[in-house]
C-alpha cells in the first residue's frame, strides 16, 4: 500500500521584504505584476521564482473567503509596529502552511524549556511527524531561514537558534493570530498565553 506523505507547501525560503510587498498587494498600493519583477529581479532560476510566487500568492492571496479576510486584517497590520508586522507574516503562513506552523511550534516548544535549540532538535521532530525525507530537511531548514528574516529567532555564533527581541502585538494583531492558528489547526478556541505560536512575543 502506498503512503501518501503531507503536503509541504511552503518549502522555500521567504524573505520578509517579500512578505512586505505582497501585503501592499493586497492593500492595493503594488501591483502583482511589480511584485513578480520584483522577485524576478532578487530570486535566481525561474523554478525557484515560481515557487516563492505561489507560496506568497497561496499566503496573500487565498482562495476562500475567510483566507481573503485574514490577508486582508493581515496587510493592515503590516504597516504598523513591529510586532504587528511579525505577527501578520505569521498568521498567513500558519493559515495557509500547516508545515510551517508545525516548525514554529517545535522551536516554540523548545525555547520555552531550554531558551535555545538546535536546528537537529528540531529536524528530528519534524523527522518524526512526516518521516525521515530529503525534502523534509530542506523545508525546515528554509522554515529557519525565513523565520530569521521575519525576526522570529537568531542564530547564535554556536549556530543554536535562539528567540529574537520579543515584540509586543496590539489586540488586532492578537485576534488575526487567533484566527490564522485555528484556520491551521481546524480549531474554535484562542490562544493561551503559552501557546507555543507565540514565543516571538512579550
Amino acid at each position: 500500500m502506498t503512503i501518501a506523505h503531507p503536503r509541504i507547501g511552503m518549502d522555500r525560503y521567504i524573505d520578509a521584504e517579500w512578505m512586505a510587498l505582497a501585503a501592499g498587494v493586497v492593500r492595493g498600493e503594488m501591483t502583482q505584476e511589480a511584485l513578480r519583477e520584483r522577485i524576478a529581479n532578487e530570486v535566481p532560476g525561474t523554478e525557484v521564482r515560481r515557487k516563492v510566487i505561489g507560496i506568497l500568492n497561496r499566503m496573500w492571496q487565498p482562495a476562500d473567503s475567510a483566507g481573503q479576510e485574514l490577508a486582508r486584517q493581515a496587510a493592515e497590520l503590516v504597516a504598523r509596529s513591529e510586532g504587528d508586522r511579525l505577527a501578520a507574516f505569521e498568521a498567513v503562513a500558519i493559515g495557509a502552511y500547516p508545515y510551517f506552523r508545525q516548525v514554529v511550534e517545535n522551536v516554540g516548544r523548545l525555547m520555552r524549556l531550554q531558551g535555545t535549540c538546535t536546528a537537529g532538535e528540531v529536524h528530528r521532530r519534524m523527522f518524526e511527524q512526516y518521516g525521515k525525507r530529503t525534502t523534509i530537511d530542506q523545508a525546515t531548514s528554509y522554515g529557519f531561514k525565513t523565520m530569521v528574516s521575519w525576526g522570529m529567532i537568531q542564530r547564535q555564533p554556536d549556530q543554536r537558534l535562539a528567540p529574537a527581541t520579543a515584540q509586543q502585538v496590539s489586540a488586532a494583531a492578537r485576534k488575526v493570530l487567533d484566527a490564522a492558528a485555528n484556520r491551521s489547526r481546524h480549531s474554535v478556541s484562542p490562544l493561551a498565553s503559552t501557546d507555543p505560536i507565540l514565543f516571538p512575543f512579550s
